[in-house]
């Protein structure tokens, strides 16, 4: 059964509550909650999480925050007030994570807490994405293809990447600026668009802009995919096909761009269907009583537009690119007698 809950604009809200501790089929709840924006990253990732859950006897509600952080504190209070026997919370910041976070611990919940930031709170799995290898593998790749084209360290890009949004942009972030101190990127520009906002528009006009002021330009980096038709749309009409475009995340509509813009040379990524069922495993182990670490740490790989053809999707890349498509990690016999 599904429960669907708003708060946000002025809504009725309505829910069948089902209290906490009834942790198996025909009563066990999830609530996902994502402080992010609408995406196919983000569909994927609750899909993940749905199909896993309901597989292990539970019901699965997914939350999104459009990035508004108070939205997400409104979502994750909620979901703490209604009953709920598991919550996976993403993305939420520092200044309110530790808090909401031990207060659905003290009521009994089990969380999994996914690229999120602030203090850890004990009893709590934290995943992430390994961040720098991330980070690395896409600006590794836009360097290799830009010297290909005749380019010379340091490479000159603009970086698209919203600043004190949320963690794993800062921390890659980091990981570009060791690239310009040691001399091989040259940042002329940082795009920063609102993630509450319409970030197209914003990154559209922030890279044509630049494309025009600094002919200089070989190259565009991004923090996230999502704002990638932003900045593909520029380099077209700026007549700029030989600027090298790579980023990070992928989803079904990143594999369709390598497939079909010759610009848009490598996508670093976790896949997050993978990560919205290994959520799933970790927290619905911890309502099993099985030990659990503190942290985990996905592993990173480069898809190469090379790697993908017209008509590939992510499940088509399952089994071809490593990590995609299912995982091992987290299973148990214990688990296994749950699924239906």
């Amino acid at each position: 059964m599904k429960h669907t809950f708003l708060k946000l604009a002025g809504l009725a809200l309505t829910a069948t509550i089902l209290f906490a501790g009834t942790a198996f089929a025909d009563g066990g709840r999830i609530a996902v909650v994502r402080n992010m924006t609408s995406s196919d990253h983000t569909a994927q990732f609750f899909k993940g999480c749905t199909e896993e859950g309901e597989a292990l006897g539970y019901s699965v509600d997914t939350f999104m925050s459009d990035g508004d952080d108070v939205k997400m504190q409104d979502l994750m209070t909620q979901a703490i007030n209604q009953g709920y026997d598991i919550m996976i919370v993403s993305h939420a910041n520092e200044g309110y994570q530790y808090d909401l976070v031990s207060k659905a611990v003290e009521k009994g919940i089990k969380v999994v807490g996914f690229d999120c930031g602030g203090e850890h709170v004990e009893g709590v799995t934290y995943t992430t994405q390994d961040d720098a290898s991330l980070t690395k593998i896409s600006l590794d790749a836009l360097i290799e293809k830009a010297k290909e084209g005749g380019a010379e360290e340091p490479i000159n890009i603009i970086e698209v990447n919203t600043l004190g949004a949320i963690v794993p942009f800062d921390t890659r972030h980091s990981v570009v600026q060791q690239y310009v101190d040691e001399g091989k990127l040259n940042v002329v520009q940082l795009v920063s668009p609102s993630l509450a906002g319409d970030f197209y528009s914003e990154v559209n006009t922030g890279v044509s802009t630049t494309l025009s002021n600094h002919p200089e330009v070989q190259a565009a980096w991004t923090a996230s995919t999502a704002f990638l038709d932003g900045i593909l749309d520029a380099t077209k009409n700026a007549g700029r096909d030989d600027v090298v475009v790579t980023g990070i995340d992928i989803s079904d509509t990143e594999v369709q761009r390598l497939a079909a813009e010759p610009s848009y040379y490598c996508c670093a990524a976790v896949d997050p269907y993978v990560i919205g069922v290994v959520d799933t495993r970790i927290a619905v182990s911890k309502v099993l009583g099985l030990e659990t670490p503190e942290t985990y740490q996905f592993a990173a790989v480069g898809i190469f537009n090379t790697d993908v053809k017209e008509g590939d999707t992510m499940a088509s890349l399952a089994g071809a690119i490593e990590g995609f498509g299912s995982s091992e990690e987290f299973k148990s016999d214990e688990l296994e007698a749950l699924r239906k």
